[in-house]
């Protein structure tokens, strides 16, 4: 009984943690994390395997949890799932006959380990393979303790366990051989006996049904749209993703084995390293364990060596989890050699010895999350947790009612995160893009079609084709020579260069969650074909000292100046990040200036109080 209220007692600390560094909301835009925000509330089709294990769970934690976003709530899953990892590695050590406290700070060193923190406090499919794993490896464990001879529960539950690892991850079948050499190590008449499969092999199919899921929100559809294209039994079979991995190496990565070793060492330190190298003699006497436990750190060391994608280290979990496993029990090595000594001692000294052992083995671990913290915690600065977030909301804001947006295809999803979350801008259409020639196409047949259309970064031959204005956070995108940017709020009739007049100007002070921010819109007349140039903008405190400073082609970089059609209004915009809003005396200097050499064509200043009132 002891043991499970110190796996309950693991289980809530390794929760508070992880929930007081989880991400509070979208976080990212180029990865899987985004995709699961949104296809897991509202069941899409996840990526090719499906993960439908996981959806349906994560759904139902969406569902279940009454407070924060879509967002965090997929985040959440993430948390409670790395938690019961954590218990779980914490009841196998202790299964390996490590002793507690050898258990508990191996355990409590995986809970703060780079990697699989950082996992812990987003959306992604990693922790909850993390736990299948180590309950795989616990159920088995006990089926094998009595070689196989007690309750056949164990091994039916450890079946399940496979199951449900099946209709997760891929990750799964890299601990099959080392798992049916142990089964087969520990009972052989397991061979010979085919009808004492019945069973297990039921456990084991039942988690597969989850994968009905697919053809059910066949209507709904993948956020690509890839599904209808590639069917069901394409699908789950990996979409040719794992082929393309491992044949043709799209992302040209170049990683060797010792690149692999020293992401793995990165995570328990040179001190961990050696740690686990004092767990060889429990090797030798528990031979069949230890060699489950190499055969699944190889075989995921040697499918790491051959998949070549970008975020190869959650691909290492199976090998992490091993190595924490491997430290508990060099740390035991330790316990039991230094309570040798303790026998010798008063009971006075016993404890005190006892006492500061254990201290230093859970200092370990603590210390470096204290070291790991600024780096691991995704709630803090208000930048990091909440930027991507403000940018979402201020994308699909900037967008037309009925406007059409094109972009890549993490953009898009986060614009249609929050028409899903807020219910925000319904009218508003996306269309993603992630190739260059795809995007032009896509607005080109929407300026056809006569739609307000939208784009969220340059593109090449964009404006040879198009004017283009600062929309928001967007570029508008206009029939050539046709822009009609609304009016601006502070007209001016300044020509700051030959052919290049200001005609207005406008400074909106915005107070996202992510900080305050200053977006200046800077209203430009062509009078005749310009030269290059570049705008240096910058805020300027009472004093002359710098605030911030934006330098950049016009629109975003997306409209060069020596592009503009004459007599066209180029609305431009510079978007400042400031620690406080600026005071009533902050001015705005603006500077033009060659891109080659740096030389000044002319400058202009304004204050900012006519603009807005702090």
């Amino acid at each position: 009984m002891r043991r499970y209220i110190l796996a309950a007692a693991v289980y809530l600390a390794s929760l508070i943690l992880y929930l007081a560094t989880l991400a509070p909301t979208v976080v990212t835009i180029f990865d899987d994390s985004l995709e699961l925000q949104l296809a897991v509330p509202t069941l899409a089709i996840i990526h090719p395997t499906g993960y439908p294990l996981y959806e349906l769970l994560a759904w139902l934690t969406t569902r279940l949890v009454p407070f924060g976003d879509a967002a965090y709530r997929v985040n959440l899953f993430s948390a409670l799932a790395a938690a019961a990892a954590v218990m779980l590695l914490y009841l196998v050590a202790r299964r390996l006959n490590a002793a507690e406290v050898p258990a508990l700070a191996a355990t409590a060193l995986l809970a703060v380990s780079p990697v699989w923190h950082s996992q812990a406090t987003i959306a992604e499919v990693y922790t909850f393979q993390g736990a299948i794993t180590l309950f795989i490896l616990y159920a088995f464990l006990r089926w094998g303790q009595n070689n196989g001879q007690g309750k056949t529960t164990w091994l039916m539950l450890g079946a399940l366990g496979v199951g449900m690892g099946l209709a997760h991850h891929r990750l799964t079948f890299l601990i099959l051989p080392g798992l049916l050499l142990y089964v087969v190590w520990v009972d052989r008449s397991l061979l010979a006996h085919p009808r004492g499969w019945g069973k297990p092999l039921i456990a084991l199919a039942l988690p597969l049904l989850t994968y009905a899921l697919l053809p059910l929100r066949a209507h709904v559809g993948s956020l690509d749209g890839a599904y209808q294209q590639l069917g069901f039994w394409r699908w789950i079979a990996g979409g040719g993703y794992g082929a393309a991995f491992i044949f043709d190496n799209p992302f040209g990565i170049d990683r060797s084995l010792a690149d692999l070793l020293t992401l793995a060492r990165i995570q328990f330190g040179w001190l961990g390293v050696a740690v686990m190298l004092l767990s060889l003699p429990w090797w030798v006497r528990r031979p069949r364990r230890a060699t489950l436990l190499v055969l699944i750190a190889l075989a995921d060391l040697a499918f790491a060596c051959v998949y070549k994608v970008q975020d190869i280290q959650a691909f290492l979990i199976p090998l992490f989890l091993v190595m924490a496993l491997w430290i508990a029990l060099g740390l035991d090595a330790i316990w039991r050699a230094a309570s040798g000594g303790w026998q010798m001692a008063d009971g006075r000294w016993r404890m005190v010895a006892v006492v500061a052992l254990a201290g230093l083995m859970l200092i370990w671990p603590a210390r470096l999350a204290y070291t790991r913290w600024e780096e691991l915690d995704r709630s803090q600065p208000p930048l990091r947790a909440w930027g991507v977030h403000d940018y979402g909301l201020d994308m699909l804001s900037s967008a037309a009612p009925d406007g059409r947006v094109v972009g890549l295809l993490g953009e898009m999803t986060l614009i249609r995160y929050f028409q899903f979350d807020r219910g925000m801008a319904p009218g508003v259409e996306t269309a993603p893009a992630d190739e260059e020639a795809q995007r032009l196409e896509a607005i080109a047949e929407s300026i056809a079609e006569g739609r307000a259309t939208l784009t969220t970064r340059p593109l090449t031959g964009l404006p040879q084709r198009f004017s283009l204005s600062a929309m928001g956070a967007l570029i508008r995108v206009w029939p050539a020579g046709r822009a009609q940017p609304p009016a601006p709020a502070h007209p001016q009739d300044e020509a700051i260069m030959p052919g290049v007049k200001l005609v207005g100007w406008d400074a909106i002070l915005r107070q996202p969650r992510s900080g305050p921010s200053l977006r200046v819109l800077l209203w430009w007349r062509a009078d005749a074909p310009p030269i290059d140039f570049k705008v240096s903008a910058r805020l300027l405190a009472h004093d002359g000292e710098l605030i911030a400073q934006q330098d950049a082609i016009p629109v975003y970089h997306a409209y060069p100046s020596a592009l503009w059609r004459p007599g066209e209004i180029v609305l431009d915009a510079y978007n400042f990040a400031l620690s406080s809003p600026p005071d009533p005396e902050t001015t705005l200097l603006l500077i033009l200036y060659n891109p080659m050499d740096g030389s000044e064509y002319g400058r202009w200043q304004t204050p900012l109080a006519p603009a807005f009132t702090p």
